[in-house]
């Protein structure tokens, strides 16, 4: 086989090949808008934040509860805790809850949804790669 014809071989399969397409979208948390009254500190994007992380606000809630040992409640779109929380404490849960309950363990990807396989059990299913990792809520 001469030079030239694997050379024009090549370039027919690449040519024929989809052009690759970059992906420059990144998963972006909204910011935490985060204030305190009195004794009570109120998330006003929780709503948004839980949309983004495709992930029903009551499941965030009940882990956020957990996890800062505060009572909270949801009402419309806000979260509200019935104590103060640190902001950056905050911050740094939500961060835990997208590597625990998000974030693909095989790709990283965070297109994941959770189907439920038990009635304590949900299995999270990756969007991205197929991987079915166990999550306890």
């Amino acid at each position: 086989m001469d030079v030239s014809d694997y050379e024009s071989l090549l370039n027919n399969v690449y040519s024929s090949m989809p052009k690759r397409t970059a992906k420059s979208e990144r998963f972006e948390l909204p910011d935490l808008e985060v204030l305190t009254q009195g004794n009570k500190t109120i998330v006003r994007n929780f709503g948004d934040v839980c949309s983004t992380m495709r992930r029903e606000p009551q499941q965030v809630s009940k882990f956020l509860s957990k996890e800062l040992a505060v009572p909270s409640s949801i009402d419309g779109k806000r979260l509200i805790f019935n104590g103060k929380v640190d902001p950056r404490l905050l911050a740094s849960k939500v961060q835990d809850f997208l590597a625990k309950y998000v974030k693909c363990k095989v790709c990283s990807s965070y297109d994941t949804h959770f189907e439920v396989a038990d009635r304590n059990v949900h299995v999270l299913i990756c969007e991205a790669c197929g991987a079915r990792n166990p999550a306890m809520l």
